[in-house]
């Protein structure tokens, strides 16, 4: 999918999204929530999750029409674990924007988390098919734990945790919403069990590569181009894929420094997330990182390779591609 072509499928979705929040908007008198629903359409997003949706019912020969409100619902539930997630990590700026809580407060945004969640089953109920309402259910569950072990993680030791330790948490986390979409719009566009299931493993290897991804930008991102501060996730004492990596292949005075950085969270400063790049770049993890992640894209890609040709599958596969391409145009050309 060329980037116009992409464009074109976000405006489509996007179309349908502002007519389901308009809509609740004209029964909304309560100022917050009605504020929350205009931050969803003037923040945007990537929309990959409802488009992937669309497109898996598309690609078994169903189409997209029946799989919109489940397409809805999940990108609802992704903002709304946004939000939330943006709470727990002390985020102030989300999407080039004031993140929910820094505008409205803590307490204020966990409601209007709340009121997405809400909204989003709205929305799943019009599916009208309890399979598909009990698969996304399960994805808002497991993107809590994915959330919980996450945060359970910052407070272990840095030698123990390893490489499979953060790939469950990816998986929970952020690869829960993918295939939560292509199950559910498999489902809903009629597709047998190998189909759906080709699809599953479609969306759990893209999902996975774009948490690496989102991993590598923190550090080495365009703020301008990725929408928040560089340097996040070492801030908070995340246990990215890059950490696990560099604690196991830089000098012993570099991990001094990386542990010692990570401990002191909220006082790190400019050089030390300057200094932190530097390990990861001469201990080759940033390079290991692209390459985990392309080889989770590639594995994507050949998943739904036994699927019929046709317009939706090329989409999907561009898609995947697009993903990687990111990571080149922002960091590849800068660092490497």
């Amino acid at each position: 999918m060329k980037e116009r072509e992409f464009q074109v499928e976000v405006q489509y979705f996007n179309r349908k999204l502002t007519e389901v929040i308009e809509q609740k908007m004209r029964g909304c008198s309560n100022k917050i929530l009605y504020d929350a629903l205009n931050y969803i359409m003037d923040t945007g997003g990537k929309r990959l999750r409802p488009i992937i949706c669309l497109l898996s019912a598309e690609v078994v020969g169903g189409s997209r029409d029946k799989a919109l409100s489940a397409a809805i619902a999940i990108e609802l539930l992704h903002n709304a674990s946004l939000v939330h997630d943006d709470i727990i990590d002390e985020n102030s700026i989300r999407r080039k924007n004031p993140s929910n809580p820094a505008r409205y407060g803590e307490k204020r945004a966990i409601v209007i988390g709340d009121f997405l969640f809400g909204l989003s089953c709205e929305m799943l109920a019009r599916c009208e098919v309890p399979e598909v309402v009990g698969l996304i259910s399960s994805a808002v569950s497991n993107v809590a734990m994915g959330q919980y072990l996450e945060f359970t993680l910052r407070m272990r030791n840095l030698q123990e945790v390893t490489e499979g330790s953060y790939l469950e948490v990816a998986a929970l986390k952020t690869a829960s919403t993918f295939v939560a979409s292509t199950e559910a719009g498999a489902m809903l566009g009629g597709g047998n069990e190998v189909e759906i299931e080709n699809l599953c493993n479609y969306g759990k290897n893209l999902g996975i590569a774009f948490q690496i991804q989102d991993d590598i930008l923190d550090i080495c991102g365009d703020p301008a181009k990725t929408g928040k501060p560089m340097g996040l996730d070492i801030k908070n004492g995340e246990r990215t894929i890059l950490v696990i990596h560099a604690l196991n292949h830089s000098r012993p005075s570099e991990k001094e420094y990386i542990s010692g950085v990570l401990s002191k969270k909220r006082d790190i400063s400019g050089s030390d997330i300057d200094r932190i790049r530097e390990i990861f770049l001469h201990s080759g993890s940033i390079n290991y990182a692209i390459r985990l992640s392309n080889d989770f894209i590639r594995r994507a890609k050949s998943c739904i390779e036994g699927l019929e040709d046709s317009g939706a599958k090329e989409k999907l596969k561009d898609i995947a591609d697009f993903a990687a391409e990111r990571i080149e145009k922002q960091v590849l050309a800068d660092f490497l």
